[in-house]
C-alpha cells in the first residue's frame, strides 16, 4: 500500500499526540506540540504545491511561525518564569494515560469513515483529526496545571485544523488567518491569566480554585 506524504504527517502528527499523554515535562509537550503543528504546516505545504493554491503555501507560512515556533516559545517562557518545569499533578499516571492515547488512537481509526467526507477521499486522516480531538480534549481534563491545559487545547485545535485542510476544500483565506491570530490571541492571555494565578494563589494547580466557592 502506497502511502501519501499527507497520509505520512498526519499519523505522525497522531503518534505525537499518543506520545503526549505519556509525558508529564512541559517542555516535552511542548517540543512534540511544535513538531505536530510543523507536520500540519508540511500538510498545508503539500496540498498547497499539489493543487497550486498558493494561499496555503503562506498559511502554512503563519502557521509555522506562529503555531510550531511562537507559541510553544511563549509556553515555554511562562513555565520557567512560573518555574513549572512538570505537571506533577497529572490525575492519571503517565503510562495509564500513554495507554489511553493508544486507545483513542485506535478509535479514531475505528471512526475515521463515519467523519470523513466520500468525496475528499481522506478517510485516514478523518482518522487522525479525531484521534487529536479526542486526545486534546482528555488532556485538558486530566492535566492540573493551567499551562497543560492549555496545550491541550491546542492539540484538540491542531485536530480542527487538519479536518478543515484534508475533509474540506478549505475556508477563505481570512477566516483561516483570522482563527490562526484568534489562537495566538488565546494563548497569550491564557499565559497572563495563569501569570496572575501564580502571583495570587502561589500555584497554577487549577482545582483548587474550586475552593473558591466556599
Amino acid at each position: 500500500m502506497n502511502f501519501s506524504t499527507i497520509d505520512l504527517l498526519s499519523a505522525g502528527a497522531a503518534l505525537l499526540a499518543v506520545m503526549m499523554c505519556g509525558f508529564s515535562g512541559l517542555y516535552s509537550q511542548l517540543r512534540s506540540l511544535a513538531v505536530q503543528t510543523a507536520f500540519l504546516a508540511g500538510i498545508a505545504i503539500s496540498i498547497g504545491m499539489s493543487s497550486g493554491a498558493t494561499h496555503y503555501l503562506v498559511l502554512a507560512g503563519v502557521v509555522l511561525l506562529i503555531k510550531s515556533i511562537g507559541i510553544p516559545m511563549f509556553l515555554a517562557w511562562s513555565a520557567k518564569r512560573l518555574e513549572i518545569p512538570r505537571d506533577a499533578g497529572v490525575m492519571l499516571p503517565p503510562a495509564l494515560s500513554a495507554l489511553f492515547g493508544v486507545g483513542l488512537l485506535v478509535a479514531g481509526y475505528f471512526l475515521s469513515s463515519q467523519f470523513a467526507v466520500p468525496k475528499m477521499g481522506n478517510i485516514g486522516e478523518a482518522g487522525m483529526t479525531m484521534t487529536l480531538i479526542f486526545i486534546g480534549m482528555m488532556l485538558m481534563i486530566t492535566r492540573r496545571l493551567a499551562i497543560s491545559q492549555v496545550i491541550g487545547f491546542l492539540v484538540l485545535e491542531n485536530g480542527i485544523f487538519l479536518y478543515g485542510l484534508t475533509q474540506t476544500h478549505g475556508m477563505p483565506m481570512l477566516v483561516e488567518m483570522a482563527a490562526v491570530f484568534e489562537v495566538l490571541m488565546g494563548v497569550m492571555i491564557a499565559g497572563l491569566v495563569t501569570y496572575r494565578i501564580s502571583r495570587t494563589f502561589e500555584h497554577v494547580d487549577v482545582t483548587h480554585l474550586r475552593g473558591l466557592r466556599h
